[in-house]
């Protein structure tokens, strides 16, 4: 359900859920029934369906999605403003993200938002960008794939001593996004 709710919203995906309990529900009881009502059940089936199918339409899921960047830490990531922003001399860390990847998250609670790295990636000479590939994305998937990779978590650290990008691994540590970040600034050969 907190996969669907990332794609539809969480009020539509708990209302899939409930009509999806609901279908199981008629099949397992279809023998149970009288045999009047039984032969109706195709036809609840179809229905129940077909409103699981509308439900992202029908129900307001705008209000139940959370913004990439809602926390005003992050930036929408534009791979187009990269170089201007390494020609102001900033460092620019992209992490390409998705609700469902839990790796993701867990890079996200134990490494960036740890003291040092928050301090650091948040920091004023830098800017923090935000690739948010929950829904498929063609631009993030052409970018990943410049890099030689095809899924996530994925982060890159700019900056004007590295133009072209430092590839961080799967899963991040202190230390190698510390000294990324300090390679891509210039303050380490």
């Amino acid at each position: 359900v907190t996969v669907l709710a990332a794609q539809v919203g969480m009020i539509a995906a708990t209302a899939i859920a409930i009509l999806s309990a609901l279908a199981i529900a008629v099949l397992f009881l279809r023998a149970r029934l009288p045999q009047g009502v039984a032969r109706f059940t195709a036809a609840i089936l179809g229905v129940l369906a077909f409103l699981a199918f509308l439900s992202p339409t029908l129900l307001d899921t705008q209000g139940t999605k959370t913004s990439a960047v809602e926390d005003g830490l992050w930036t929408t990531f534009d791979e187009s403003a990269i170089p201007g922003l390494l020609a102001e001399g900033k460092v620019v860390f992209v992490d390409v993200t998705a609700d469902w990847c839990i790796t993701c998250q867990v890079n996200k609670q134990l490494v960036i938002y740890n003291d040092a790295v928050r301090a650091r990636v948040f920091g004023p000479d830098v800017v923090a960008m935000k690739a948010d590939w929950t829904k498929p994305d063609d631009r993030i998937a052409d970018y990943l794939s410049r890099f030689g990779r095809y899924g996530i978590p994925f982060n890159a650290v700019y900056g004007p001593a590295a133009p072209q990008g430092i590839a961080l691994p799967e899963l991040l540590t202190t230390d190698a996004v510390m000294a990324a970040m300090d390679k891509a600034a210039g303050k380490i050969p």
